[in-house]
C-alpha cells in the first residue's frame, strides 16, 4: 500500500512533519565542575541527613515489598515507614530550596543539575546496597543451615525465593523512591522557575527515567512491566524497528532513518564496551544494547528529532494521548489516513511473521500478573502468540512448584489466547498502538538512559572523613548540606512592611452610633486575619494598634527564602482583606476604609532593646516603610476622587531640607504598595522578572513594568507586577513632567485589578 504518493499528498507529509514536536532539553553542563582527587569524577558530598533519610526509606520500602513478594523479612528491616517517607521530604525540600538559590545566586543553573543527580545516584546506590546486605544475610544463614539439618531447608528456600525475586525486588523499591523524588521535584518546580527561570534543570523523562530503575536489561519479570515484552533482545529491536522505520520512512528525519553499518556485529561479546561497569552494571548493558540498534552519533552527540517524542507516535496513529492542542489530523480527512497507516503497519508485521508476538506483547503484563507472576514469562508469552503448544507447555510448567493449581493457570493462559484470535480490528488497533508507543518510549529511555549513567558516572559520592578533608584542601569538594544542627542560622537582612490604615476613626464613630461594637469588629476582621498571615508569610510583629501594622520578615541564609517576594504576597493579602471588609461596610452604609502599604529592605539583622522584658525592635527600614505607606499629596494632584488605586511621589521645589539639603517628597498611596529601592533590587535577586511594555496596559511609555511570579505555601501561583515610573516635579504652580536625567524614580507594586487580571491573561499561559 502506498500511502503518500501524490504531490498534494507529499505536502501533506512535509505540513505533518512541522506539527510534530521536537523535544528541547537542557543540557546538562558537569564539564564545568573541576575533576576531584581521582582527577576522574566530580567530588561530591550530599548532607548526611538526607542520605540516612534515604536509607531508611530504602529499608522500608524493601521490607514492605519483600512482604509483598512472600518473602522472608528481616527484622532489622521493619520500621516505620510513614516517618522514614516523611523524614526524606523535609530534608530533601529544604535542601532544595538552599541549592536553588544558591545556583541563582552563582548564576549556574548546574548546580542544581549536579545536586539533582547525585540524589538520584544515592538512591540507586542505596537500594543496590541493601539488596547486597540481605544477599549477604541469607547466604550466611544458608552456611549454617548446613550445620543443623532441620532448618537448612528453609533457609535455602529463602535463598532462593530472594535470588528469583531480586530484580523484581530492586525494581520496585527503586521506582517507588524515584516516585516520591518525582512527587517533590512536582511540587518544587514552580519556586524552581521563579528561582532559576526553568522547572527541570534536568529533563524530567531523563531524571525519573525507568529504565534506570532495572538492573538486569534482560531481567523479563522487570522489564515487562515498563515495556513490551517483544523487544527485550536487540537483536528483535533492531528487526521490529526496521520494519517500523520502512513505513515511516516517508517523512521521518535522516537522524533515526540511519542504517547501522554492516561491519558492526550483532554478537554483544564483540563489541569493545566501556572498560569497567562502575557503580550499575545496567550501564554497559545499555551501551551494548544503543551500540547494537541505532548509530553512536545519534545517542552520542544527542541527536534529537520528532521520533524521541513518544507522544508524536501516539498522536499519529490517532491513540489518546493528549497533545495539549488539537493537531490538524484529527480532522475527518485525517482519520482515513490513520487508518491506512495502521493497516500498512499490520501489513508488515505480519508478512515479516511479528504480528502475533505484537498482540502477544499487549496483553502478557497483565495475564503475568494475574498469575500472581508465577511460573516462566518467556514460555507464558511463547505460547500466547503461538510459539509452543500446550504439549510443549505443560511438561515444563509442571516442573515450577510456585504454581498451586496448574489447571487453572492454563486455563487463564487459554481464555487470553482465545482473546487474541477472536479480537476485534479495534482491539487488534488498540493492541497495536500500545505496542508502538511502548516502542517509542524505550527507544527514548534507552538514549536517556545512557545520558543519565554516564552523568551519574561522573559523581564521586564522598563519604568518609580523610576523603572529604583531602578534597576540601585543594578545593575540589561540591558539598550540598544544610545548616549544622544547633547553629543558629545566620540573618542577613530584613524587611519591613507598614500598613497605614485610614478611616478606623469615622468608623468607629459611625458604628457607636448605630450600636454596633467597634472593638469586636476590629479584632475579627483586621487583627486576627492579620495574625493568620503572619504564619502563611512566616512574618512577625513588629507593631499593631487600630491605624498602624507594622510586620517583619527576616532573610536567613539558611535556608534562603523570598522575603521580598514574601512580603509583597502578604502586602496583597492584607489590601484583599480590607477591601473585603470594605464590601461589608457598604452594605452596612459604614465608611469604608483606606489603605497605603510602604515595603522596606535593609541588608543586615535588625537591632533590638528591651523594655521590661518586652522586645522593641530598631531598624532605619521602620521609618523608611512609614513614609512611603504615607499618602499627603491628595489635594494638588488633582485625582483624589477619581483614583482609589495607586502610588504616585511628587518632589516640591523650594522645600530643601536644612539639615539634608534635599527637597521634600508628597506620597499619594491610596490602596497601594510601594517598596524602596532596596526592596526591589532584592526581588530581582529572588526572581525573574520579565520587562513589559507599559503600552501593554494602555499606560504612559514612561514607565516601565516588570512582572513576576512565586508560588506562595500553598503552592499557589502568584502574580507580581512592578511600576517603575518617575518622581513628578511640583514648581509651586504646577505639576511638572519629570525629568529623565534626574534618574529618580519609586517602585509600585502594583494593587490595580484591571492591569493584575490583563497580567494573568496575558502571562498565566506561558510554563
Amino acid at each position: 500500500m502506498v500511502l503518500l504518493g501524490s504531490s498534494i499528498d507529499k505536502r501533506s507529509a512535509a505540513m505533518l512533519q512541522d506539527e510534530l514536536s521536537v523535544p528541547k532539553r537542557k543540557s546538562l553542563r558537569l564539564d564545568t565542575f573541576p575533576r576531584g582527587t581521582d582527577n576522574a569524577r566530580i567530588d561530591v558530598r550530599l548532607e548526611p541527613l538526607l542520605k540516612a533519610a534515604i536509607e531508611a526509606n530504602t529499608r522500608s520500602g524493601m521490607a514492605r515489598h519483600m512482604r509483598s513478594l512472600h518473602m522472608s523479612v528481616s527484622s532489622e528491616l521493619l520500621g516505620e515507614e510513614e516517618a522514614a517517607a516523611w523524614q526524606f521530604q523535609e530534608v530533601f525540600s529544604k535542601l532544595s530550596i538552599i541549592t536553588a538559590q544558591e545556583a541563582r545566586k552563582s548564576s549556574r543553573r548546574e548546580v542544581y543539575q549536579l545536586f539533582i543527580l547525585a540524589v538520584v545516584k544515592q538512591i540507586y546506590l542505596s537500594v543496590d546496597q541493601q539488596l547486597q546486605e540481605c544477599r549477604e544475610e541469607l547466604d550466611e544463614d544458608s552456611l549454617l543451615g548446613e550445620v543443623a539439618a532441620g532448618s537448612s531447608v528453609s533457609r535455602h528456600e529463602k535463598l532462593w525465593r530472594f535470588s528469583r525475586h531480586q530484580s523484581m525486588l530492586r525494581y520496585l523499591v527503586s521506582r517507588e523512591l524515584i516516585e516520591q523524588l518525582h512527587s517533590m521535584e512536582l511540587v518544587g518546580r514552580k519556586q524552581r522557575k521563579s528561582v532559576l527561570a526553568l522547572s527541570w534543570p534536568v529533563a524530567e523523562e531523563m531524571l525519573f527515567n525507568p529504565l534506570l530503575q532495572l538492573s538486569d536489561l534482560s531481567d523479563e519479570a522487570a522489564f515487562v512491566e515498563i515495556y513490551p515484552f517483544l523487544l527485550i533482545k536487540p537483536k528483535m529491536f533492531r528487526e521490529f524497528e526496521r520494519q517500523v522505520l520502512d513505513v515511516f520512512c516517508h517523512w521521518l528525519p535522516d537522524c533515526p532513518v540511519r542504517r547501522l553499518s554492516g561491519e558492526q556485529n550483532d554478537d554483544l561479546n564483540t563489541l569493545q564496551l566501556r572498560r569497567d561497569k562502575g557503580d550499575f552494571p545496567a550501564y554497559a548493558q545499555v551501551e551494548a544494547c544503543l551500540r547494537t540498534i541505532m548509530s553512536q552519533s545519534e545517542y552520542q552527540r544527542v541527536e534529537n528529532s520528532w521520533f524521541d517524542d513518544p507522544g508524536n507516535l501516539t498522536w499519529l496513529l490517532g491513540g489518546d494521548g493528549d497533545r495539549g492542542r488539537p493537531g490538524f489530523w484529527d480532522k475527518k480527512r485525517w482519520h482515513g489516513f490513520q487508518d491506512n497507516l495502521l493497516q500498512e503497519l499490520e501489513k508488515t508485521f505480519h508478512g515479516n511473521g511479528l504480528l502475533e508476538m505484537v498482540f502477544a506483547s499487549a496483553m502478557v503484563p497483565d495475564l503475568y500478573r494475574s498469575l500472581g507472576r508465577k511460573g516462566a514469562l518467556r514460555l507464558i508469552y511463547e505460547y500466547l502468540f503461538g510459539g509452543r503448544s500446550k504439549k510443549e507447555l505443560l511438561p515444563i510448567l509442571q516442573q515450577f512448584k510456585d504454581i498451586p493449581d496448574l489447571d487453572l493457570y492454563v486455563e487463564r493462559m487459554d481464555m487470553v489466547r482465545r482473546e487474541i484470535k477472536q479480537a476485534t480490528p479495534a482491539q487488534r488497533r488498540s493492541w497495536l498502538i500500545k505496542v508502538l508507543e511502548g516502542y517509542a518510549n524505550l527507544r527514548r529511555d534507552l538514549k536517556l538512559s545512557w545520558e543519565m549513567y554516564r552523568a551519574m558516572d561522573l559523581i564521586n559520592l564522598l563519604e568518609r572523613p580523610k576523603d572529604l578533608a583531602l578534597s576540601r584542601a585543594n578545593a575540589l569538594l561540591q558539598e550540598f548540606s544544610l545548616q549544622q544542627q544547633g547553629e543558629a542560622p545566620e540573618v542577613r537582612g530584613h524587611v519591613i512592611l507598614k500598613a497605614d490604615l485610614r478611616g478606623s476613626t469615622e468608623l468607629t464613630a459611625s458604628m457607636l452610633r448605630e450600636g454596633l461594637n467597634p472593638a469586636a469588629y476590629f479584632s475579627q476582621n483586621l487583627f486576627d486575619p492579620i495574625n493568620t498571615l503572619l504564619q502563611k508569610y512566616g512574618a512577625e510583629k513588629v507593631f499593631v494598634e487600630g491605624d498602624a501594622v507594622i510586620l517583619m520578615i527576616l532573610d536567613q541564609s539558611s535556608p534562603p527564602s523570598q522575603v521580598v517576594a514574601r512580603a509583597c504576597g502578604l502586602a496583597y493579602d492584607i489590601i484583599d482583606l480590607i477591601m473585603g471588609r470594605n464590601r461589608e461596610s457598604r452594605q452596612m452604609e459604614l465608611p469604608e476604609l483606606e489603605l497605603g502599604i510602604g515595603i522596606s529592605y535593609v541588608a543586615e539583622a535588625p537591632c533590638y532593646l528591651f523594655d521590661a522584658g518586652r522586645k522593641i525592635i530598631i531598624s532605619p527600614a521602620i521609618n523608611r516603610a512609614d513614609r512611603l505607606s504615607s499618602c499627603t499629596a491628595r489635594d494638588f494632584i488633582g485625582f483624589g476622587e477619581e483614583r482609589t488605586w495607586g502610588v504616585e511621589v511628587i518632589e516640591i521645589e523650594g522645600t530643601a531640607n536644612s539639615v539634608s539639603g534635599e527637597n521634600q517628597y508628597c506620597r499619594y498611596n491610596v490602596n497601594g504598595i510601594e517598596l524602596d529601592l532596596p526592596a526591589f533590587q532584592h526581588l530581582t535577586e529572588e526572581l525573574v522578572l520579565k520587562k513589559v511594555k507599559a503600552s501593554s496596559y494602555g499606560k504612559d511609555t514612561g514607565d516601565h513594568y516588570y512582572v513576576g511570579r512565586f508560588p506562595d505555601l500553598s503552592g499557589k501561583t502568584r502574580w507580581q507586577v512592578i511600576r517603575q515610573s518617575m518622581v513628578k516635579h511640583w514648581d509651586g504652580g504646577k505639576l511638572l513632567a519629570p525629568s529623565k536625567k534626574s534618574g529618580n524614580s519609586f517602585y509600585e507594586l502594583v494593587t490595580d485589578p484591571e492591569i493584575l487580571s490583563r497580567t494573568r491573561e496575558k502571562l498565566s499561559g506561558r510554563n
